[in-house]
């Protein structure tokens, strides 16, 4: 049986992407305060819960 060999692999740039799938779209962070403030309109028990979950 042969011994393995190490394939090597292109350098590839990281970032820009050569067309190999869908590119993560460019979409801004919501802004908590502005969810947790609505969150508490709705259910003020549950922007106590994601408050606990997200660590803020």
């Amino acid at each position: 049986m042969p011994d393995q060999a190490q394939k090597t692999r292109p350098v590839v740039p990281g970032s820009g992407g050569g067309g190999e799938g869908p590119a993560s779209p460019k979409v801004e962070k919501p802004n908590t305060e502005e969810l947790l403030k609505r969150m508490r309109k709705v259910d003020p028990d549950q922007a106590k819960r994601y408050r606990q979950r997200t660590g803020q």
